[in-house]
């Protein structure tokens, strides 16, 4: 069975002990938030295995899904390895 026009899905990924990196999960047509312009609104949600993100962005079908890719690839540069910036000031 296919997907409809308005709606990109991808496969999810084996779990892990460890976060995979973000990647768009999917990106489905929805109706205009209230007090939203526009008729072209999408859901996108990018997930990690751990976390999802989920946003609206009015726009064409390619161009939600090329922003949503974009936003992933932002998100995974800064993880940096996968190792936290975080440290605790009350080391014992």
């Amino acid at each position: 069975m296919t997907a409809p026009a308005s709606r990109q899905e991808v496969a999810p990924k084996a779990a892990s002990n460890q976060a995979a990196p973000f990647a768009v999960a999917r990106v489905e047509k929805i109706g205009a938030p209230d007090g939203a312009v526009g008729q072209n609104w999408y859901r996108y949600v990018l997930d990690n295995g751990r976390s999802s993100i989920v946003g609206q962005r009015c726009g064409s079908l390619k161009d939600v899904t090329a922003y949503a890719n974009q936003y992933a690839v932002q998100l995974n540069s800064r993880n940096g390895g996968g190792s936290s910036t975080w440290t605790s000031r009350n080391k014992k």
